[in-house]
């Protein structure tokens, strides 16, 4: 008996290893079906979405590819269009023919599948469903919802983190509506108004140096490239109305974010790159990286100087947006993401729409003609001020028609983030919602035969008058849709005006023969190879205008 109390200790552990191996046996057993049942379910997803689709009548192109859904055959779609794309710039009639839908071109994709299954159909981003939506029905449902389950899509957050960060424009649900609150009041009409003064300013170095380049040129024309002058003013603008007397500063910060945004345009939005990419130490993803440090450390060390003076917007600095921000938020990244974002909001929108203005009146003499005519008479010996933008109807009728042709933003996208009931459209939580805003801007359905012509008069009596349909919004959304409409678009439209204004008071505008039409996407819609235009100084000009 005493040799087998000897022996206990061992059998009992024994017994004990033998209940462990069981035990985590049993525990890898659980772990590895929980692994099954969520990769099964993984797998079935997409077929689960795209049955519920096709029960409400909606089908699409079936995935090409088991991990990337449609991108393989989106991106070598691109890639032909690309390679057979020509230049129509030189031997077109815009008078006559119009403009080349430009959308066959740059995502001859959607052309395609929306011939072969209609107005709206669902494709694949990866294992992501993708609803292109060109139903102008479900686009006045979309533009209706106020939920914050519906957003900004998250790959759009993630892959575009280093130009907006978490600011107004990309922010989703309690956060965006706080931002919103508090962002919004900086472009209402009643401030946009104050800023036509420093917009004249911006002009001035444009203005003295065309003038030198006409007044210098044998031929009395000139002609160059006019797009980094367009930008240079706009970039002016902005950093007046962000960083007021610091513009200066200011305006190294913006010249940051271009190269930053240049880097980051080089990958499409719409043909997804993988993600884990951009964490990768490659040359370019360094070159973003130290921007994106440059730029908030410029941008903080500006706030920093700002509340040591303690200035806010009661102080003589009121009005900028740096002073506005810094009053409403003391969070670092709230002042610089929405720095950030307000460069794009009342930058870029601006800077490539006044180019294709300029483009389009240049093409068009006699449109040209009725404007400055317009201008002259309007403008008055105290020069450019928001009362005389305002009386300028065919300057206006110009702006709008340019938007509808060549709108900054080719696509309004959206997510679910939970599953949502949009009319009579069921979307299940994570679709991706697609508006096509180029093609709705050239529907014949809604414009006409003429669509593609470039014709102001069809907004003589407003924007709601313009097209044949009873759902204008869903025709006309230059600026965006629903509740996350553009927060820039007064400063874009003002700013706009006020350039055009004051370069027909100076010059005669035509098209240069080097010029090539080929609209590009990179983040918005701009001349591929730049505006070249030939410029001549109005025998009549009179130096008194700004």
């Amino acid at each position: 008996m005493p040799a087998m109390e000897s022996f206990l200790p061992f059998l009992m552990l024994a017994r004990s290893s033998s209940t462990c191996a069981l035990l985590a046996t049993a525990a890898l057993l659980v772990l590895c079906v929980s692994a099954a049942i969520a990769l099964w379910s993984w797998l079935q997803k997409p077929r689960r979405i795209a049955e519920a689709f096709r029960l409400q009548g909606i089908d699409g192109p079936p995935p090409s590819s088991f991990l990337s859904g449609n991108l393989p055959e989106m991106q070598a779609r691109v890639v032909a269009a690309a390679a057979g794309a020509e230049a129509t710039g030189g031997g077109l009639d815009f008078e006559k023919d119009g403009f080349d839908d430009y959308c066959k071109r740059i995502f001859p994709y959607f052309e395609k599948w929306r011939k072969a299954y209609g107005d709206t159909y669902v494709y694949w981003l990866r294992r992501r469903p993708a609803l292109y939506v060109s139903d102008p029905d479900l686009i006045r449902e979309i533009a209706r919802c106020v939920s914050l389950d519906m957003g900004k899509p998250t790959y759009l957050q993630k892959g575009q983190e280093p130009l907006f960060g978490r600011g107004v424009l990309k922010a989703n649900g309690a956060d965006w509506h706080r931002q919103r609150r508090l962002i919004a009041p900086e472009f209402y009409m009643s401030k946009v108004k104050s800023m036509v003064s420093l917009m004249v300013d911006a002009a001035r170095p444009l203005l003295r140096s065309w003038d030198a380049r006409v007044l210098a040129a044998q031929a009395g024309a000139a002609e160059f490239e006019v797009d980094d002058d367009i930008r240079s003013f706009s970039f002016d603008v902005i950093s007046r109305a962000c960083f007021g007397g610091d513009h200066a500063r200011g305006r190294e910060i913006f010249l940051r974010l271009r190269a930053l945004s240049g880097l980051m345009s080089e990958t499409s939005s719409v043909i997804f790159t993988i993600p884990s990419l951009r964490h990768l130490p490659t040359h370019k993803n360094r070159r973003i990286w130290r921007l994106t440090h440059e730029i908030r450390s410029l941008i903080l060390q500006l706030a920093a100087e700002r509340r040591r003076r303690g200035q806010n917007v009661h102080n003589d600095d009121v009005g900028d947006f740096l002073g506005s921000i810094i009053a409403n938020s003391a969070d670092d990244d709230f002042v610089v993401d929405n720095c950030k974002n307000i460069y794009f909001a009342g930058h870029e929108t601006s800077a490539v729409t006044a180019t294709w203005c300029l483009m389009l009146l240049a093409a068009h003499p006699d449109w040209q003609r009725r404007a400055r005519a317009e201008v002259l008479h309007v403008i008055s010996a105290n020069g450019l001020d928001y009362d005389a933008i305002a009386r300028m109807k065919t300057v206006q009728m110009v702006v709008l028609e340019t938007l509808r042709l060549f709108p900054p933003s080719s696509f309004v996208v959206r997510e679910t983030f939970r599953d949502m009931t949009l009319g009579r459209l069921r979307a299940p939580r994570g679709t991706y919602l697609f508006v096509p805003v180029s093609t709705m801007h050239h529907d014949a359905a809604a414009w006409g035969p003429a669509a593609r012509r470039f014709d102001p008069a069809r907004f003589q009596d407003g924007v709601a008058a313009a097209c044949n349909c009873n759902n204008v919004g869903a025709a006309f959304m230059p600026f965006g849709l629903g509740a996350r409409t553009c927060l820039g678009q007064n400063l874009a439209l003002v700013e706009v005006k006020a350039l055009v204004a004051l370069l027909l008071s100076r010059f005669e505008l035509q098209l240069s023969p080097g010029y090539r039409h080929a609209p590009a996407f990179r983040f918005i819609i701009e001349p591929e190879f730049g505006l070249r235009l030939l410029l001549r100084r109005l025998a009549d000009h009179q130096d008194r205008h700004p």
